[in-house]
């Protein structure tokens, strides 16, 4: 990973952490080579959720907040998702503006419903044997 993206995780790296902790999801850094960091948990109505923080090369100092709920149908090789926006953050700006940003996309999250998710896509070819939820956090 660049050295300027490094940087920039490691200036917010300490929010990103608490914020994770407090809220029992599981941190994954760069996952799949992506310049972003992703907080993780299985849903109880089912699914994966991902907060995720996405460094944004063009300008460096921002970062992009989003989120997005899936539901894996595996007998059908199909999933489900819903994904949303939830903001711009400026490394400049105070670091409560950040954790603002990650406590409205939890929130967010936790609102939707399946009514909520999208129509299915697929079928996948490339499926995984079982589902990878069962690791991650429940919340």
């Amino acid at each position: 990973m660049p050295a300027e993206i490094v940087d920039a995780f490691r200036a917010v790296a300490p929010t990103l952490e608490e914020f994770a902790r407090q809220h029992d999801l599981l941190i994954e850094r760069y996952r799949r080579g992506k310049p972003a960091w992703e907080l993780r948990f299985a849903r109880r109505v089912g699914g994966e959720a991902v907060i995720t923080i996405s460094y944004r090369e063009r300008t460096g100092h921002v970062l992009d907040v989003s989120v997005i709920w899936w539901v894996d149908d595996w007998p059908a090789q199909t999933r489900r998702l819903r994904s949303e926006k939830v903001g711009v953050y400026d490394r400049r700006a105070a670091s409560s503006e950040l954790r603002q940003q990650l406590a409205a996309g939890l929130a967010m999250i936790d609102r939707w419903t399946p009514a909520d998710l999208g129509p299915p896509h697929g079928p996948f070819k490339a499926w995984p044997n079982s589902p990878a939820g069962a690791t991650l956090p429940l919340r």
